[in-house]
Formats: C-alpha cells, sequence, structure tokens
C-alpha cells in the first residue's frame, strides 16, 4: 500500500471512531456528557469540540491558513451542534485527501499557535490528527468508564474487520 492510500485510509479511519464515539455520546444524559473530568479537555463535550477543533486548525493550516482557531465548547454547545458542524470542516478535508499528492506532503506547513510560527511537513500533519483523536477517544473511553457507561471498540482492527465482513459475499 503506498503512502497517500495509508493516510486517506487512516483518516477514513478516524471518522468511523469519532463517529462511533459521537453516536455514543449523543445517547449520554446532558449531565455527563458535560461532567468535568480531570483528564482530557475536562469533560467529554469539551474533549469532542478539542478534537473537531483541531481538525478545523490542521486543515485552516494545510490550505493556507496559519491562524485558525480552536473550537470552544462555548461555539458547539451541544452535541448536535458538534454533529452539525463537523461535516463541514470534513468536507473540506475530503477535499484536501481527494487531491493529496506526494509533492503535498513533503511541503512544509506553517501554523500560528500563541504568537509563535511553527512549521511542519503536511505528511506530519495528516499523521497527527488520526494519532490525536485515538489519544483522545481513549481519555473519553476513561471518562465513560467511570460514569459507568463504556464506548464501542473503535480500534483500527475492528474497523479493518468490519470492511473486510463487508466486502465478502
Amino acid at each position: 500500500m503506498d503512502s497517500i492510500t495509508l493516510i486517506r485510509e487512516t483518516h477514513t479511519w478516524m471518522r468511523w471512531l469519532t463517529g462511533r464515539t459521537l453516536d455514543a455520546a449523543a445517547a449520554l444524559p446532558e449531565t455527563d456528557f458535560r461532567r468535568d473530568f480531570p483528564i482530557g479537555c475536562g469533560s467529554i463535550h469539551g474533549t469532542l469540540t478539542h478534537l473537531m477543533g483541531a481538525e478545523r486548525i490542521w486543515i485552516g493550516a494545510l490550505q493556507g491558513d496559519a491562524t485558525a482557531t480552536m473550537a470552544s465548547p462555548n461555539e458547539f454547545p451541544t452535541i448536535a451542534a458538534i454533529r452539525t458542524a463537523w461535516p463541514l470542516i470534513r468536507g473540506r478535508w475530503d477535499e484536501y485527501l481527494h487531491q493529496l499528492t506526494d509533492a503535498e506532503c513533503n511541503r512544509v506547513v506553517v501554523r500560528v499557535r500563541d504568537g509563535k510560527e511553527f512549521r511542519q511537513l503536511a505528511r506530519d500533519v495528516l499523521v497527527q490528527l488520526p494519532t490525536h483523536a485515538l489519544y483522545h477517544n481513549a481519555q473519553i473511553s476513561f471518562m465513560f468508564r467511570q460514569m459507568g457507561h463504556s464506548l464501542p471498540d473503535s480500534s483500527w482492527i475492528v474497523w479493518r474487520r468490519e470492511q473486510l465482513a463487508q466486502a465478502t459475499p
């Protein structure tokens, strides 16, 4: 498998992962969705908003907006607001990933954070995003367990098994 295909598949898996997490979060009572925890971004709501914001920041940086901002829980106060906004961000990702080339992967991308400029290769941004999602999904899983709930298994291997089962007659 070539690197472009692997990057695209990793991003498809990330969408599946966060989709399952969003579905599970939507089923929570509002108090559990907003419950404070000493990990992640303080709550399931805060952590999901952070994940969506990371996707917004990085697609902005890849498309030349070095100052794209992080999403805040106040900007997206409900699970419905998050579910409405995320596909718009992912539409930008779809366009970008569809046109991805090796040359683009090797392009230097600039991001400004807290007034400081950071430079990194586009491919590093592309790998960062799914690993970031996995990291924070593990925190969300901990939050769920602490409240007596559980998240569905969203590991890469489960995703691939589902794909294989759907492709096999």
